[in-house]
């Protein structure tokens, strides 16, 4: 009997994970998003926004929202990097510390890494990213995103 309570206990773990609830689902897709920018993949991040998501980052005007806030920040993103000479921006994400969902609405807050280059050299800010999500049929969009973080430094 004891060869198989493990092997139970294994199977509860491997069932509930498998099914993922909306909380999961929120955050498998801003982690999907974050990607598709950081492939350079602007038509899916844009997408990705509900009309009006509200935006708050590092760079001025540091708040973006209203009709195609998300166009209108990689537009400021564009400008600021070209400004500080900043270039191969990317964001990391690691495993959410908070996941909340009610199925239409979700809020998840990820550790992240923004690394650039900066003048030829690598920098990077550690922080983190806070998404509140909303259901639009089976996809979820940005309703809004924060990142916070440290002033980026050198590696």
């Amino acid at each position: 009997m004891r060869i198989y309570a493990p092997l139970f206990g294994l199977s509860l773990v491997i069932g509930a994970s498998a099914q993922a609830g909306p909380a999961d689902q929120a955050a498998a897709a801003a982690s999907k998003i974050v990607d598709s920018f950081n492939r350079g993949n602007t038509r899916a991040f844009f997408t990705a926004h509900e009309d009006g998501a509200l935006i708050v980052d590092e760079l001025p005007p540091y708040v973006w929202r209203g009709h195609k806030s998300a166009q209108r920040w990689a537009a400021d993103y564009d400008t600021d990097a070209k400004v500080r000479r900043i270039s191969a921006g990317r964001v990391d994400l690691q495993k959410p510390i908070q996941e909340a969902s009610d199925g239409r609405s979700a809020y998840i807050v990820f550790p992240s890494t923004y690394t650039f280059m900066q003048k030829g050299k690598k920098m990077a800010g550690r922080g983190s990213m806070t998404f509140v999500m909303r259901r639009h049929g089976a996809d979820w969009k940005i309703a809004s995103w924060t990142y916070s973080g440290a002033t980026p430094s050198p590696e």
